[in-house]
């Protein structure tokens, strides 16, 4: 329900090898972010491969996120939809770099609707 929405109603960033499709919703916990990550079958075969993907932007996530977060209203919720576009598994780094120019995107985009 959370991800239709996000999907139907959400804004776009993009910071290659990620795109992100967020949108605020209802406070529904205390966290103020709720992450889905998503690596395509098409993109990479083999789940060892999307495995580790996913593996790496959830850290990327993790070690980047207090810089967007920073900028959601208390009352809100972000809904975020990471989805990998890339083409081949990618390294460590390369999802690094994408996942720092997206967030600040986000922020910059968060920072300019209140």
């Amino acid at each position: 329900m959370v991800i239709d929405r996000v999907f139907a109603e959400g804004d776009t960033a993009k910071g290659f090898p990620l795109i992100a499709r967020y949108a605020l919703v209802k406070q529904d916990g205390p966290a103020p972010t709720r992450v889905a990550f998503t690596v395509s079958k098409k993109r990479l075969r083999k789940a060892v491969d999307r495995n580790m993907t996913k593996r790496w932007m959830r850290e990327m996530w993790r070690l980047h996120r207090s810089s967007f977060e920073a900028t959601l209203p208390p009352d809100q919720q972000c809904a975020v939809v990471l989805i990998f576009v890339g083409k081949g598994l990618p390294s460590a780094d390369e999802v690094e770099r994408g996942m720092v120019k997206l967030l600040s995107r986000m922020t910059t985009a968060a920072s300019e609707n209140e």
